[in-house]
């Protein structure tokens, strides 16, 4: 049966399609293709393409590998989603295979989105060629999509790009997650990224962020005792948030005798923490207080 909707896309079951026409295999195609580029009806298309099943993957591959020098990715991301609902992952691995960053910026920012939806797309899959390809992508460029995939496959490998991706914002909660989940394995990497800058220099913004959120996991993740004095350093750290979390740190893995001043320095730190952070600072000294006990 088929529903016909404003656009007159057939909604038909893969099955059903296989038994129309050519000519009408042909006009459905068509048809959805112009669905897929248009602004209105643009889900609508991904819907019914994907209904052509395998029929319509020359067509979706076309459109997939289209420049688009305006910068505007929707139509190349709706081919990614009905090519991911058919199952054409080869189409997708020969697309991030192939693909090579342009030099124009305005046509970069839509092709990073396309490669952010491929990646997504391939989240998962049991295909050793897919880490491989993903590991290749995060080592050139950090792009949200392909963080969020490469931590999928939990693989020891990917640790370095994923500490890379502590520093930019919108992959930063992807990497957070996989290197939780890598726990012990990512120990080393994240205190090398802890680590305060040599003084005198000057600090980016998203290497302090890095820093802060390394500290966060290793807190989180816990550490052996003997990497302590590797971080005893940053007690002193010019930045207060990476302060607190080392102070915090060392109630639990310094020596009994470095544990004054991490409580003095906690203290002088919650007079002007914001609320959440003097939370955090009121817990660490309850723990450490409640183990003294």
């Amino acid at each position: 049966m088929r529903t016909n909707g404003p656009s007159g896309l057939g909604e038909e079951s893969p099955e059903i399609a296989s038994e129309t026409k050519p000519e009408e295999s042909v006009n459905r195609l068509d048809l959805a293709m112009q669905a897929l580029r248009s602004l209105r009806e643009g889900d609508r298309g991904v819907v019914a393409a994907a209904s052509l099943g395998r029929t319509a993957i020359p067509a979706l591959k076309e459109l997939l590998f289209e420049r688009d020098r305006s910068g505007l990715f929707e139509t190349r991301r709706r081919a990614v989603d009905a090519l991911a609902s058919i199952g054409a992952h080869e189409v997708l691995i020969e697309f991030l295979q192939s693909f090579r960053e342009s030099a124009d910026p305005v046509e970069r920012l839509g092709d990073d989105a396309v490669v952010n939806a491929a990646a997504r797309a391939l989240r998962g899959l049991d295909d050793p060629r897919v880490f491989d390809l993903l590991l290749a992508l995060a080592k050139r460029k950090i792009l949200p999509g392909v963080v969020a995939a490469l931590g999928t496959f939990h693989r020891v490998e990917s640790t370095p790009c994923l500490v890379a991706a502590l520093a930019e914002d919108e992959s930063r909660s992807s990497a957070e997650a996989a290197l939780l989940d890598l726990g012990a394995k990512a120990r080393e990497a994240l205190a090398a990224a802890a680590r305060s800058a040599p003084s005198g220099d000057r600090e980016s913004e998203a290497r302090l962020r890095q820093r802060r959120s390394a500290l966060a996991l290793l807190d989180r993740i816990g550490m052996e005792r003997r990497a302590w004095p590797d971080l005893r350093e940053i007690m002193r750290d010019r930045d207060p948030i990476a302060r607190r979390l080392a102070c915090q740190m060392c109630l639990t893995y310094a020596p009994e005798a470095e544990r004054p001043e991490a409580l003095a320095i906690l203290n002088e730190l919650s007079s002007t923490a914001s609320t959440l952070e003097r939370i955090d600072i009121q817990k660490a000294l309850a723990k450490w207080r409640s183990r003294a006990r």
